[in-house]
């Protein structure tokens, strides 16, 4: 596996070469060699978990290839790249913004292995990339921040989606816009929490994401919908590990309300009639509720604010 990837990025380093070649006007005049800093009236230095890297005020013409963690923040602060990453190699596949915001942007491939002749023909002045690519590379073609990810051994006591909002407005110059939105987000939690009322104390949730009978549930600090959940004091039943479903496991989601995430697109029958979905609660009472991944398997505050649309829907207008 080593030398498969080995061969992977001295490919990438030999084409990425060649077309700098072919751009070279453009991209010798704006790229320092990786790992210098050069700081200018033009160009601010942005500190990251792999150095420093120095962006230009002015930003044009960004590329956002975590489309994981960084392009619903992006797109929040007004943020239009030129250029993104599908979701885990779905094409035309985004969490958080809708596929019309992105629209006009250019799909530069996967977030797993973007296409880095597609990145640099875009001539980006700025690259957000997850701490999986390949940072160097990137960084050959312009400066590139890594996006941080979570240390789930050591969570921290803030939303990830809230952590990657500032981080991405830091990056932009956007911090108070930053702090509106999330001010935005918190008076929505309240106004969801005024119209249930009493109900808070009394029902009690669980969200799951279903796979061919794997089911696991979403992380605190990573997935926003046990955050939005958490902040809006619904209860949620997180289980910490994957598991296949069973007889004997089947009782943890036996909640008032089940939410189920699944690419599948399995029917509402197909849980009522399943032998353990139908056992749970919420199944036989009519309060299974399938919702869609696009909207609910998301990291960011545009994300965040689907799910509370979806919650107003599904807890005040048919309780």
């Amino acid at each position: 596996m080593k030398h498969c990837f080995h061969r992977y990025n001295t490919y990438l380093l030999i084409i990425v070469s060649l077309a700098l070649l072919v751009v070279g006007c453009h991209t010798t005049n704006k790229v320092a060699k990786v790992g210098t800093v050069q700081p200018s009236d033009n160009c601010r230095i942005i500190q990251h978990e792999l150095g420093k890297t120095c962006i230009p005020v002015n930003l044009e013409r960004v590329v956002v290839l975590d489309s994981n963690i960084a392009l619903d923040p992006t797109i929040a602060l007004g943020i239009k790249p030129v250029g993104v990453a599908s979701f885990y190699g779905r094409e035309k596949s985004f969490r958080g913004p809708s596929l019309d915001v992105v629209e006009e942007a250019t799909n530069v491939g996967s977030t797993e292995q973007p296409s880095v002749e597609k990145v640099l023909m875009l001539k980006p002045d700025l690259i957000l990339a997850s701490k999986n690519q390949p940072y160097q590379l990137l960084s050959k073609i312009a400066p590139t921040i890594p996006m941080p990810f979570p240390n789930f051994d050591q969570p921290s006591d803030e939303a990830l989606f809230k952590q990657a909002l500032r981080y991405v407005a830091k990056i932009f110059s956007k911090e108070a816009k930053a702090e509106e939105l999330i001010d935005q987000y918190q008076k929505r939690i309240e106004d969801l929490q005024k119209c249930l009322g009493n109900q808070l104390q009394q029902i009690e949730a669980s969200v799951i994401f279903y796979n061919t009978d794997l089911v696991y549930t979403p992380a605190r600090n990573y997935d926003a919908i046990a955050d939005v959940l958490i902040d809006l004091g619904l209860r949620p039943k997180l289980i910490p590990a994957s598991t296949y479903l069973n007889i004997e496991n089947i009782d943890q989601f036996d909640t008032d309300i089940l939410f189920v995430i699944s690419d599948q697109q399995k029917s509402l029958s197909f849980y009522q009639q399943h032998p353990l979905f139908s056992r749970l609660k919420a199944v036989k009472n009519n309060r299974l509720d399938l919702v869609p991944p696009e909207r609910w398997d998301t990291r960011g505050i545009l994300g965040a604010n689907q799910i509370l649309d979806d919650l107003f829907k599904y807890l005040v207008d048919e309780p």
